[in-house]
């Protein structure tokens, strides 16, 4: 940050210089023009006239895995270039082939990424683009997409525990792969945001400082469908007859389980509905009866500890309950993040009121 001083031009001007390392990085010379903007909190905006136009110079990111051999890191670089907004990668060797396993994490992060796809390859070099406009998805569209994946994994595993169809779980994984490659697309969107705020303006953002809140909520809803999917690989573990035995008890596990994913369910619908409306007394709301949730799960893994007697089952168990557990933890972030948003417009609840300075001491 930099502190200039304002001057007078002839009788009515009033001027102020512009940096020189901007002015230099932004390739500005004299006799150009700038575009002056107002933003909402008063403040200027200065952008060189010919930001907007057609780019004349594409940049590609280049990665030599020449040298390279820690696992995974290739498959975390094409990821993390993705959400800084390049658009086009490209991974080559000096060796005459590309390893088989350079190849195969291009390939598993291309299939957890939105719009990305191979547009040339060779044997030494692979080069993969990215062709998703990220000013085509609003920001609440993805977020309420991310939700509905979560209600249908949630309704997945209710539909084992209550009639043993292990078929769901492969649609489960389903969901949980998109939900995945929803957050990747949301994040790059978030991203970009805060270099553009033509992109923010474009996907719904209002305000810079929503953009760390938005990355906060869908990060709270990327973690919530890895827990359920936890849930259901745990459920895969236990024996199926020991699951049905379960299933024709009144007051057995399963049973209990899926009292707890029926209220899992709602407290999510609800924060997704406090969060779209703003609504500052429905996420208060979720944020009470999820510490009820909390009570509740503490008492079921008492009874699960008393009553089944199976160690390796009963550790399972507990661990799916440690799962719910963060599924609450998540929601009642994305309750406590609405409830700070909503306070930044008055409501019949609060307002604001001017003050003299004697009267604020």
């Amino acid at each position: 940050m930099e502190i200039r001083k304002v001057q007078k031009l002839g009788y009515s001007t009033i001027v102020v210089s512009l940096p020189r390392s901007w002015v230099k990085e932004k390739s500005i010379k004299k006799g150009d023009s700038v575009i002056v903007r107002v933003e909402e909190d008063g403040s200027l905006r200065i952008i060189p006239y010919n930001m907007g136009s057609e780019k004349t110079v594409y940049e590609r990111y280049i990665v030599d895995v020449t040298n390279l051999s820690s696992k995974g890191l290739v498959e975390r670089i094409l990821i993390g270039n993705y959400l800084l907004g390049h658009d086009t990668i490209t991974f080559k060797t000096s060796d005459k082939r590309m390893p088989a396993w350079v190849l195969e994490e291009v390939m598993d992060a291309i299939n957890r990424l939105a719009g990305v796809e191979i547009v040339d390859q060779r044997l030494n070099e692979i080069t993969v683009q990215c062709f998703i406009d990220p000013t085509k998805f609003k920001l609440k569209g993805l977020v309420r997409r991310m939700y509905t994946l979560i209600f249908s994994m949630i309704e997945g595993i209710r539909i084992f525990l209550t009639e043993g169809d292990d078929s769901i779980f492969s649609q489960i994984s389903g969901f949980e792969t998109e939900a995945d490659r929803l957050y990747w697309l949301v994040v790059r969107q978030l991203l970009l945001s805060q270099r553009s705020w033509r992109v923010a303006k474009e996907i719904g953002v209002t305000h810079p400082y929503h953009i760390v809140g938005n990355r906060a909520i869908v990060k709270a809803l990327e973690d919530i469908a890895d827990r359920i999917d936890d849930v259901g690989t745990e459920l895969r573990r236990i024996p199926a007859d020991w699951i049905d035995r379960s299933r024709d008890e009144s007051d057995g596990a399963v049973r209990r389980l899926d009292e707890l994913l029926s209220e899992i369910d709602n407290m999510v619908g609800d924060s997704m509905q406090a969060f779209i409306e703003l609504s500052i007394e429905k996420a208060n709301d979720v944020i009470n009866e999820a510490e009820k949730f909390k009570e509740k799960t503490q008492e079921i893994d008492i009874w699960f500890i008393s009553n089944v007697k199976d160690p390796l089952i009963l550790s399972t168990l507990r661990l799916m309950l440690s799962h719910l557990m963060r599924v609450i933890d998540n929601v009642q972030l994305i309750a406590e993040i609405t409830i700070n948003r909503s306070l930044e417009a008055p409501s019949k609840f609060y307002y604001w009121e001017a003050m003299k300075k004697e009267e604020a001491k």
